[in-house]
């Protein structure tokens, strides 16, 4: 078990090293670390379960982790104080307009009702999405993985696709990140800029309360109109 977290680990920080001298997006640590443990673990036919339970101590360390990224909140927590407001009502936009964007999209290719309850919560950490899944209906392993994909492509291309867009203001960008990409995406947030950090750190934690309050009500809603 030591030994099989002490290789993630190692993975880990020589991919953030190697994303520290070469700053190319597809070069983001976590990519790297899904990418060479998925290769490794379908080349060696390594059994899945085995491999979890090798690196439970990671496993553990998560939500700490999580929890962590309040930190850059409490620092900055001056700079948000005036907008809580209308960073509030940003996330509850932007979680509204996730949930119906994803429940159009697999009404338009008339997805299963399974399906669709799986795409109802994904702007959120995985813990949460899983929940709010299992209580709509949905299959909780297909919204994990989606929510990993979403925090992954945040994480990557976030940054880039928000300076397309012309948004220059950090606490834009740190909150478009908390909103959509939640914790991977604050992780990017933070490493960019400290005040995009607080926001995203802000939009994530008020995402997190809006999904598991708005989200069960808003979806059941939608499915009505059906």
């Amino acid at each position: 078990m030591i030994m099989a977290s002490a290789l993630t680990v190692l993975l880990f920080f020589s991919a953030r090293k190697l994303y520290q001298r070469i700053s190319l997006p597809i070069l983001n640590p976590v990519l790297i670390c899904i990418l060479v443990i998925s290769a490794f673990l379908l080349f060696t036919k390594f059994d899945y379960k085995i491999y979890q339970q090798a690196t439970l101590p990671i496993h553990y360390l998560l939500e700490p982790a999580v929890v962590a990224l309040a930190y850059p909140l409490y620092k900055q927590f001056h700079q948000i104080k005036p907008v809580f407001f209308a960073l509030c009502l940003t996330s509850w936009l932007g979680v509204s307009l996730s949930t119906l964007s994803a429940f159009l999209i697999c009404q338009f290719f008339a997805a299963d009702p399974q399906l669709s309850a799986s795409m109802a919560a994904l702007s959120v950490t995985t813990p949460i999405t899983l929940l709010i899944s299992d209580y709509l209906g949905g299959i909780p392993a297909i919204a994990a993985i989606m929510v990993i994909l979403i925090g992954v492509f945040g994480g990557v291309f976030g940054l880039h696709i928000l300076h397309w867009c012309k948004v220059d203001h950090m606490q834009a960008k740190g909150t478009a990140l908390g909103v959509a990409c939640h914790a991977i995406g604050t992780t990017a947030a933070i490493e960019h800029h400290p005040m995009a950090g607080a926001f995203a750190s802000a939009a994530m934690t008020i995402t997190a309360m809006i999904t598991a309050l708005w989200v069960p009500l808003f979806y059941h809603w939608l499915a009505t109109l059906i």
